[in-house]
């Protein structure tokens, strides 16, 4: 469920940008943060097993792992992840257990995955949260993070334009359809771009 460069060399594979594009996609200015990473990725693993990316336990080991190491050293934690989301996700991890951690996955996901009424839609609510913040953060080029949003598969019980993540998929289908045709302002596209992600973080 993570992320990859591996996605731009794909660009440059089949003709949307040259080498040098291709480069200042993949060039990111703002410092990575280990505890940012570590929190976006265990949230993305457990988003895998109800959006049907992966099977039940995709995520419990790492969610068990996460709550170990705010264990240890929880007042960095709690420093380093001061926002709402991160305090959400502390606040779970003092409970979680390999009894309880499959009841811990939904308490965890659930409510940041709100406005939902099942957990498909919960979880593509965090999933393009996640996403959209690593964007607006610096981490992750808008290309890479539409282009991965164009091709995901919406269930058509699922497939409410009310819901953030499900309207955050099409109008990405639609921005990035437009992006790889030479005959637009790519400039001007991908400010539309960051326009959508900086609407679809959290508050």
């Amino acid at each position: 469920m993570k992320i990859r460069d591996d996605q731009i060399e794909y660009f440059i594979l089949e003709g949307s940008v040259t080498v040098p594009e291709a480069q200042r996609m993949r060039t990111m200015s703002t410092p990575r943060s280990v505890t940012r990473d570590l929190r976006d990725n265990l949230l993305m693993h457990l988003c895998a097993y109800p959006l049907g990316e992966a099977a039940p336990r995709s995520g419990l080991a790492e969610l068990e792992a996460f709550a170990r190491a705010v264990d240890r050293e929880r007042s960095v934690w709690e420093n380093e992840l001061a926002d709402h989301v991160g305090r959400h996700m502390i606040e779970v991890a003092t409970t979680v257990s390999r009894e309880t951690r499959e009841q811990d996955r939904w308490d965890l996901l659930l409510p940041l995955g709100e406005p939902s009424t099942n957990r498909w839609q919960a979880a593509i609510n965090v999933y393009t949260w996640v996403l959209s913040s690593r964007v607006v953060d610096g981490f992750l080029h808008p290309v890479v993070a539409a282009g991965w949003l164009s091709t995901w598969p919406i269930p058509d019980a699922y497939d409410d334009p009310a819901v953030p993540g499900v309207h955050m998929i099409h109008v990405a289908g639609e921005l990035f359809g437009s992006w790889k045709r030479r005959d637009v302002l790519r400039g001007e596209v991908e400010e539309h771009m960051m326009e959508m992600f900086r609407a679809g973080i959290w508050d």
